[in-house]
């Protein structure tokens, strides 16, 4: 792949890590807040239905596999100029998850189905989304340029395709939604873990770290509180802790929206 190494030779692939907080950081949430804010002011102006459904979902999907072919890409060009695959990327963190969904949900006609993957993709994806852009660890920003770029982009669409999904009435707050959202979720971390255990017992990743959903015996969990319980409990209770947390943050998701129509509800009457 002689022209693909010029190009990545040609391209500023190194720089000093931004720090969290820190201009790159700010200034990336900013737009992202920026866009949501504005995207909520002319919620009634945002393109609805079935047709345009299908294409977000398409915009979507496909916008995230091209990110993450350029991450792989990036990650497995070594800066000696060898192709090695990094296997501490490969594809299936939580927060790759919604590649998956998205383009599956979009081959589908509406069905249960394809309304429990959207209701994931309103609920867990924006969890996943905040986590990364207002908590970030700090081994979240990397000397690796694209990355740092990749990261922003990845979660902040995860966060405004959500937000889409739920001011285009695409998915509606109600205890069904939390319950077929959650019943998306949960086979997941039982995946990563499967992932894990096989990387364990074959080494099949080398030297590499495999660490999917950040879960494996012999990686860390950056996510707060659960990072010390990680460290302070046997690895069956760290795991259901993280399973339980996140299930916990796309209920609150679901409320969160449904309280927020009650008051958009009220202060209509009010008017």
């Amino acid at each position: 792949m002689p022209l693909l190494e010029r190009l990545l030779d040609a391209t500023p692939r190194f720089a000093e890590p931004p720090t969290p907080f820190g201009l790159f950081h700010l200034g990336s949430v900013a737009v992202i807040l920026l866009l949501c804010i504005t995207a909520v002011i002319f919620r009634k102006r945002l393109p609805g239905g079935e047709k345009h459904l299908r294409r977000a979902l398409l915009l979507f999907g496909v916008g995230l596999l091209l990110l993450e072919i350029g991450k792989q890409i990036a990650y497995s060009y070594t800066p000696e100029g060898d192709w090695v695959y990094n296997w501490d990327r490969f594809p299936f963190q939580f927060c790759s998850t919604p590649i998956y969904i998205a383009l599956f949900a979009m081959c589908l006609r509406p069905c249960r189905v394809r309304q429990a993957l959207l209701s994931f993709l309103a609920t867990y994806s924006p969890v996943a989304g905040c986590a990364v852009l207002f908590y970030p660890a700090p081994a979240v920003f990397h000397e690796m340029v694209f990355l740092n770029i990749h990261t922003m982009l990845w979660h902040g669409a995860m966060l405004l395709f959500g937000l889409w999904l739920w001011l285009t009435e695409a998915v509606k707050p109600s205890m069904k939604t939390a319950l077929t959202a959650a019943a998306v979720y949960l086979p997941l971390p039982f995946i990563a873990l499967v992932l894990n255990e096989l990387e364990s017992a074959l080494g099949f990743a080398g030297d590499f770290l495999f660490n999917m959903f950040y879960i494996s015996r012999d990686g860390t969990c950056d996510m707060p509180i659960l990072w010390r319980i990680q460290e302070n409990a046997p690895y069956p209770v760290f795991f259901m802790a993280y399973v339980l947390t996140l299930g916990l943050g796309g209920a609150l998701v679901t409320a969160g929206m449904g309280f927020a129509g009650w008051i958009r509800r009220k202060c209509g009457k009010a008017g």
